[in-house]
């Protein structure tokens, strides 16, 4: 038998191990990069997305810096919370960046991907962002912090006399010149208290009684009674400067302001007393305004309403007669006795009551129902805080700063609306409006002071370019915006946005969290059991 020699399997053995060293070196070298190629394919959705969200965030902050010094000081602190809200993804992409990097991804396949992931100013990757409840409920705990976001507070609701006098005052034809017109007329329940037109429905009267502001669009009732609201009406003449029992109260007509208890009261009775609106031509045919050489005055029109109602109430005496509801309401036995603040008291407060927005998916969510909203509303909410900065203006729990911007909307007409300017006279406020408050939005087309946008869409792109129509020309050839028109532009809005499409339609989505439950019908609003509680 032959002898091995040791020498002869130690080098066996050592060119074996030099073989296999040899084939599972590359295989070794092999697996180690396929790990990070796996892991970067994993993470690539969310990693595309997170990079594109961080760079739409980080340019809206740097347009935003030219416009800083024109903002006043609450704008800037809401555009700051705006901006930090906007780049919440980039903390999410930086720690994503960083796990890959501990996995052996390289800095150079991060950089190819960030580069691709940014390069397309239309955000493809925007489409595919995250729609992790988790993660987008995290992001909105984050706004809610930083804007002080709660249910809206409301007050309870109570048929008692007061405002059963104002339900029947808002449906009473009696309170117009003509008897054929009341408030529901132009504030129609089934539009939200708005009208679905784009400019209100003037009666026709001789030049003379004409009023000095153009048509404009009907703005819905919802919210009113609430503490941000400072100002009423397209333009602000009718405003609160102080508080009502300390005569603060600013309104175009003259009719004192005494005992009306807020800018609701006032804003309900104004169009009783003005002819173009519920009045009508005054002279011999107008029970209200029989004198048809002076101008109407406010007390004596509402005083002859007081008469009306008593005289033409045939229930008498009953429980639901308006000499019974004036008595439980206000203490008043006689027509005599009703003064101006008597009716629009009850008129307010049935407004204050009814059209309160008692049951929406947006204040399920800030009382703790995570999933009132749908991750495309979560989405939309992030972006309305964020980088739409749309929260600028429309701000609070009504959503708005009650102040004066514009948007750009052309105004076709060859009379063209001022605007704020009608009720300070300063030249700076030509063609600057009040921000529309948002809930029920959805449900009150058209949009604008002068019905411009017949949809959401339209209403959202305006802000997103506000200089779309400023070079554009009317048919006869002449510009269609002046250029104090153009100057008069939000610096806000000036700056531009990045905002793509869908991120429109997710805007949309965020602001149909904000329609109440009735709000466009005739029920009556009960109070939602989640709210009882509370």
């Amino acid at each position: 038998m032959t002898r091995v020699h040791p020498r002869a399997v130690l080098n066996l053995l050592s060119r074996t191990a030099v073989i296999g060293l040899g084939f599972s070196l590359p295989v070794w070298l092999y697996l180690a990069d396929l790990h990070p190629r796996i892991a970067l394919h994993r993470a690539e959705y969310d990693l595309r997305a997170l990079a594109a969200a961080c760079d739409q965030a980080l340019r809206t902050a740097a347009a935003s810096e030219d416009v800083r010094e024109q903002l006043d000081a609450g704008q800037v602190m809401r555009l700051n919370l705006s901006l930090e809200i906007g780049q919440l993804p980039c903390k999410s992409y930086t720690a994503l960046t960083e796990r890959l990097l501990s996995e052996g991804v390289s800095r150079h396949a991060l950089a190819a991907l960030n580069i691709s992931a940014t390069s397309d100013p239309s955000y493809p990757d925007l489409r595919a962002e995250w729609k992790d409840a988790e993660g987008l409920d995290a992001q909105l705990r984050v706004a809610s912090r930083l804007f002080h976001l709660a249910p809206l507070p409301l007050k309870e609701y109570v048929r008692d006399a007061k405002f059963r006098l104002g339900e029947r005052l808002f449906f009473e034809p009696l309170l117009s010149g003509q008897g054929d017109r009341t408030c529901a007329t132009c504030h129609v329940l089934a539009s939200a208290t708005a009208d679905g037109a784009a400019l209100e429905r003037r009666l026709d009267v001789s030049p003379e009684w004409l009023l000095d502001v153009p048509a404009r669009n009907v703005p819905d009732l919802w919210n009113r009674d609430h503490n941000d609201v400072s100002t009423m009406l397209w333009d602000g003449r009718l405003q609160a400067v102080a508080a009502a029992d300390q005569g603060g109260l600013v309104l175009p007509e003259a009719l004192s302001t005494v005992g009306f208890e807020n800018l609701m009261a006032l804003q309900s009775v104004r169009p009783i007393v003005i002819p173009a609106e519920m009045l009508g031509e005054p002279g011999a045919a107008n029970v209200l305004a029989p004198e048809s050489r002076s101008a109407p005055v406010p007390e004596v029109v509402l005083a002859r309403v007081a008469s009306r109602l008593f005289e033409g109430d045939a229930r008498g005496q009953e429980a639901e007669s308006y000499r019974v509801l004036f008595r439980e309401s206000f203490g008043v036995e006689a027509a005599g006795e009703v003064r101006p603040s008597h009716v629009g008291n009850a008129l307010a407060h049935y407004i204050e009551i009814t059209f309160q927005s008692r049951d929406t998916p947006w204040d399920r969510y800030l009382a703790g129902d995570l999933s009132a909203l749908s991750a495309d509303q979560r989405r939309g909410a992030l972006l309305f805080y964020g980088i739409g900065r749309c929260a600028v203006c429309h701000s609070g729990d009504a959503f708005s700063d009650f102040g004066f911007h514009s948007v750009g909307v052309p105004d076709i007409r060859q009379e063209k609306d001022l605007g704020r300017f009608y009720a300070t006279g300063q030249a700076e406020d030509r063609f600057l409006f009040r921000t529309p408050p948002l809930r029920n939005v959805t449900l009150t087309a058209p949009y604008f002071h002068n019905g411009q946008a017949d949809t959401l869409v339209e209403a959202i792109w305006q802000h997103l370019d506000p200089y779309r129509f400023a070079r554009a020309y009317e048919e006869g050839g002449e510009h269609l915006m002046a250029p104090a028109e153009i100057d008069a532009i939000s610096p806000i809005l000036a700056s531009g946005s990045r905002i793509t499409e869908e991120q429109v339609g997710l805007l949309i989505s965020f602001l149909e969290a904000l329609e109440d439950r009735c709000a466009g019908s005739a029920a009556p609003p009960p109070t939602p059991v989640w709210r009882q509680d509370r």
